[in-house]
């Protein structure tokens, strides 16, 4: 039995007091089959934030660091989402589990920039993200979330138009076609993004 619904309750009345949330272009997720939901990562909160405002539970790839916590990890797998290696040049297994997951008409969650970036920093987007939604034929929603999670504070998380990279099928996929891909969608997400 999934714990998501219960999960997500509790989540949302916890937001609802600690901070002051803003949904905008939640239309702009497909209510069936694939995508890829890509965001940028601000926070340990970002995945939840990504989850719980969602009519669709998506399937979040995490540093498997996370996993090995018992109960976290636990508590991830029955969200199910799945680890990945960071320190890999490419894990095998979770990039598979991912293509499955899109193949399988379900919703892929990723941050891209691989860990959180704080304001004002900036950090390389992983080309990992076109390389799923080519292989997964999927479309890439970008989402952007800006705030800061403190108490009371304005959180913003932004589900922008998704793109479906028509363009780029059938073509022979490479290192330029998927940076092109990846910092097409990044620079999505950082016109979304906003100062609050």
């Amino acid at each position: 039995m999934s714990l998501y619904p219960f999960v997500k309750a509790i989540v949302k009345v916890y937001y609802k007091i600690m901070f002051k949330v803003t949904v905008v272009g939640k239309e702009n997720v497909p209510s069936h089959g694939n995508g890829v939901l890509c965001c940028n990562h601000i926070s340990n909160y970002d995945p939840l934030t990504m989850a719980v405002y969602l009519d669709r539970l998506p399937r979040f790839i995490a540093k498997k660091e996370l996993f090995q916590n018992k109960i976290l990890g636990a508590l991830l797998r029955n969200l199910q989402a799945f680890p990945v290696d960071r320190q890999a040049t490419m894990d095998m297994k979770a990039f598979k589990t991912a293509v499955s997951v899109l193949k399988g008409g379900e919703m892929l969650g990723i941050f891209a920039e691989g860990t959180r970036v704080k304001e004002g920093e900036e950090k390389a987007a992983k080309a990992g993200v076109a390389m799923f939604a080519l292989k997964g034929d999927a479309p890439i929603i970008p989402v952007a979330i800006s705030g800061k999670y403190k108490f009371r504070k304005e959180v913003r998380i932004e589900f922008g138009e998704p793109l479906t990279l028509e363009e780029y099928r059938g073509e022979r996929i490479n290192t330029a076609m998927m940076e092109e891909i990846t910092e097409k969608i990044m620079g999505k997400v950082q016109e979304m993004k906003v100062d609050l």
